[in-house]
């Protein structure tokens, strides 16, 4: 795998979390499944902000997070906006770094594929999937991942 392949691999994974946001309703922007957990909009909004936190670690800044809180009244499209911004963010910075070698990370020095792995995939499938069953809460069908549902495969 190089570079070029990662950085495809990171666009297709952003792909499917829109698919997830573009299922939300403007009325559930705000719907938590418990008190002490994110809104669906929060939620959005965090995989936006950590995706473009983690690109700074390319540079070696210090990591800043931008938050999550969502205004009341935020709309679907207007999340959408978000996520499709830190895509493209995303897609122009990996483009332009050689992901074999080291990044100058605040903490410590690590591989730029360590970054992609860590920040910009493992970060937002575990999130997705927390959108996912947000959805399912909702009463609204998640979108598969690969074109099939769990309850699609085959049983032995």
């Amino acid at each position: 795998m190089n570079s070029e392949d990662l950085a495809g691999y990171v666009a297709r994974v952003h792909t499917r979390t829109r698919e997830a946001v573009e299922r939300l309703r403007d009325d559930l922007v705000g719907w938590r499944p418990r008190d002490d957990e994110f809104t669906a909009g929060e939620l959005v909004r965090h995989i936006a902000n950590a995706r473009r936190m983690n690109l700074v670690r390319f540079s070696g800044v210090p990591h800043t997070y931008s938050g999550h809180d969502v205004a009341l009244g935020t709309t679907v499209a207007a999340l959408l906006a978000e996520v499709d911004a830190s895509a493209a963010e995303a897609a122009q910075r990996l483009a332009t770094e050689d992901l074999m070698l080291p990044a100058p990370v605040a903490s410590n020095a690590a591989f730029g594929w360590q970054i992609v792995l860590g920040g910009l995939i493992e970060h937002e499938v575990h999130h997705r999937s927390q959108l996912c069953e947000y959805l399912s809460g909702m009463g609204i069908e998640p979108p598969p991942l690969y074109g099939l549902h769990v309850e699609d495969l085959p049983r032995p």
